[in-house]
């Protein structure tokens, strides 16, 4: 019995050093450095994720505790916690996230999903000169010049769907539509009839990023696994969850390839000469069959290509469907903006098709967005990263292996940079003056910022304005009352609005 006791004093020894003394420690000392710089918002175990939850139950919105506490102390410029055992920078003042940014090479990314051979290829987590290529080569594909040839199919995108959806579940309507306009921008007429599992290819690569991501949120076990053991993660004590995942995953990855292989073999017998003809598997495809041609080094591979679709799809898909379903949750609490942006509608396209020349006179419905990007953009923070290797920041010596959260959502609901900065105020953004305060280029980035800025924001714009433009005009939006105390922004990966089925869409006569 004395033996098992001091076993179990032993590991409850080396779990209290682990999991609290060992990253508390530097967290103390940087506090005592930075003083009124620094917010230290330990929580044992869970970490920033469990500050998030909390947040969720307390002020039904996960960002408020952090927020709130930018607000009571406006000196700060990082918050010190953990992730499990990891000590976690989360970097709040617009210089050290401008310095983070121009110095990424020095920060590798955490794969939110850890999944072996899936995005890691792609352009969101390659570096250096894999980085550089892909920037390259999809760089020009994602200029409005290029992209406004894609308004009449994303017309015809949001017509159909709004016609057949149900409507009753938010995240899963929208992203039916930015799903089906990233699957046609990437692989055109090929993707006429693309299913997976027997269901729509959007609706189930949808369903799959969400399983990956929510089981980690949801289950500590997995992850704590995640953070250990990486990507090897779904190879101990797996559940059938997990399994299933996996699963799904190598179906996803063995339907792509057969695509892929079929539109290699068709423009090989018949390329492509027109780029601005090319959806987004072609410019893959072209250089693709170029290398070989030429018997250059091959550097693209099909592996590759298939990455780089399962990026544009979690990049172009959810985030985007996110940030036009919290649009419309502000139009379903404010009528009035509701009635102003659909007279707008009405004035600059009427009963037409959205043409080009129509994008640029939606102005209300720009300052709705860039209200809603500023207030509730669903990508809170960039990926978390890791620090690579000792590296100082400002005047912060960071080490090696320490998580780190670049929050540039930060200073959007603080007083100094924006007037009335907690308030929802859309016609803020059209006042002709500046309206940020004390800017240094790095306060209000819904996009990101420096070199690996956002590639498909341009999309993004373009894909909500059309959106919101034609749902409002269809349909009058309103709040569910059954489900209306419930509702909150939560956390699936994205910051999001809950629960799915908190919007009606009431038919306009």
């Amino acid at each position: 019995m004395y033996i098992i006791g001091f076993v179990a004093l032993g590991l409850i020894a080396i779990a209290i050093y682990f999991f609290i003394i060992r990253p508390l420690t530097p967290l103390l000392l940087l506090k005592l450095k930075l003083g009124d710089k620094a917010i230290l918002m330990f929580n044992p175990i869970n970490g920033f994720i469990g500050l998030l939850m909390n947040s969720i139950k307390k002020n039904h919105d996960a960002m408020e505790t952090i927020y709130a506490a930018l607000r009571r102390n406006p000196n700060a410029k990082v918050i010190l916690s953990n992730l499990i055992y990891k000590p976690c920078i989360i970097l709040t003042g617009s210089e050290y996230i401008r310095d983070s940014f121009q110095e990424h090479h020095n920060f590798e990314k955490m794969n939110p999903f850890q999944i072996k051979s899936y995005m890691q290829k792609g352009l969101v987590f390659s570096e250096g000169e894999r980085w550089k290529r892909q920037r390259n080569l999809l760089g020009s594909a994602f200029t409005f010049d290029k992209l406004k040839s894609r308004i009449p199919m994303m017309n015809q995108v949001v017509e159909d769907i709004a016609l057949k959806d149900s409507k009753e579940n938010l995240n899963e309507f929208i992203s039916r539509m930015t799903g089906e306009i990233v699957i046609k921008s990437f692989f055109g007429e090929l993707a006429q009839g693309f299913k997976l599992e027997g269901k729509d290819a959007q609706i189930a690569l949808i369903e799959l990023t969400g399983s990956m991501s929510q089981i980690q949120f949801e289950n500590p076990f997995v992850f704590i696994k995640s953070l250990i053991f990486k990507e090897r993660m779904w190879d101990i004590f797996p559940s059938q969850k997990e399994k299933d995942i996996v699963r799904r995953v190598d179906n996803v990855k063995m339907k792509v390839k057969e695509m892929i292989l079929k539109r290699i073999e068709q423009l090989r017998q018949n390329p492509i000469q027109d780029k601005d003809k090319m959806v987004f598997l072609d410019l893959y495809v072209t250089e693709y069959l170029s290398q070989q041609s030429q018997q250059k080094e091959q550097l693209i591979d099909i592996e590759e290509i298939i990455h780089q679709f399962t990026t544009l799809f979690f990049v172009g898909t959810d985030t985007t469907a996110t940030a036009i379903g919290t649009c419309l949750y502000y139009l379903a609490q404010y009528p009035e903006i509701q009635s102003e942006i659909l007279e707008e509608v009405q004035e600059v396209i009427g009963q037409n098709e959205i043409k080009e020349e129509h994008l640029n006179k939606l102005v209300k419905i720009n300052a709705l967005i860039q209200e809603v990007l500023r207030l509730k953009n669903p990508s809170y923070s960039t990926i978390f990263r890791i620090v690579k290797n000792d590296t100082q920041l400002q005047e912060i010596k960071l080490k090696k292996g320490w998580a780190l959260i670049q929050m540039q959502n930060a200073s959007h609901k603080q007083e100094k940079y924006f007037d009335k900065a907690t308030e929802f105020n859309y016609k803020r953004w059209l006042n002709k003056q500046k309206q940020v305060k004390n800017d240094n280029g790095y306060i209000y980035i819904p996009f990101g910022a420096g070199p690996r800025n956002c590639i498909g924001q341009h999309m993004a714009m373009m894909e909500s304005k059309i959106i919101i433009a034609l749902l409002v005009r269809k349909y009058k939006i309103i709040l569910n009352p059954e489900v209306q105390q419930q509702i909150r922004f939560g956390i699936k990966f994205l910051y999001i609005l809950e629960p799915d089925n908190c919007l009606l869409f009431e038919k306009r006569i």
